[in-house]
């Protein structure tokens, strides 16, 4: 399985609890292996399966979440 990383500096994630249900969703998605939010630095980052979910897809996720975001980092 391949997998690649990603890392998102949002800007809107106003409390620990919103931090937890982010995360709760974004594992729940296909093709996303591992997400973890961070509300003190304000980065979401996220391992997936290119095979299954691509990089796009993982941006058009996290928007659709609705935090304006912009990508730090985007690593194989």
């Amino acid at each position: 399985m391949m997998k690649e990383k990603i890392q998102f500096k949002v800007n809107e994630i106003t409390c620990a609890g919103c931090a937890e249900d982010t995360e709760k969703i974004l594992n729940n998605i296909k093709g996303i292996l591992d997400a973890s939010v961070s509300y003190a630095d304000d980065i979401i980052s996220i391992t997936y399966d290119p095979s299954v979910i691509d990089r796009r897809q993982v941006f058009i996720t996290v928007r659709k979440l609705g935090y304006k975001i912009d990508i730090i980092t985007g690593t194989s």
